[in-house]
């Protein structure tokens, strides 16, 4: 099981946690639930007694490349996209044509 697969496997354990919690507490009087916050924090201490610990958010690393200007990569990669569909051109056969500028 890769990284990911864990990490949505767990993501979906706790969600599936919290609506049965959520879902019993709803099924009290209004009177018998308790505070939203108490709730929450109920909750939460649970998830850490099964091993949930915060961390610091990190930058996946393939966005961590800076962006740069890549006008000139696309006008090269548009001339030859054009300079393709021209070579399998043939206009009496209803082929393409450059609707390009010259």
């Amino acid at each position: 099981m890769t990284a990911a697969e864990a990490l949505r496997r767990a993501i979906s354990e706790a969600a599936r946690a919290l609506a049965h919690r959520v879902y019993e507490r709803d099924q009290l009087a209004e009177d018998d639930r308790t505070d939203p916050y108490a709730f929450a924090l109920d909750y939460l201490n649970a998830q850490v007694g099964h091993g949930w610990r915060p961390t610091n958010a990190q930058k996946n690393a393939w966005t961590s490349a800076p962006l740069r200007d890549n006008t000139e990569t696309n006008n090269r990669g548009m001339e030859l996209a054009r300079q393709s569909l021209n070579r399998k051109s043939d206009t009496d056969k209803g082929g393409y044509h450059d609707a390009g500028p010259d």
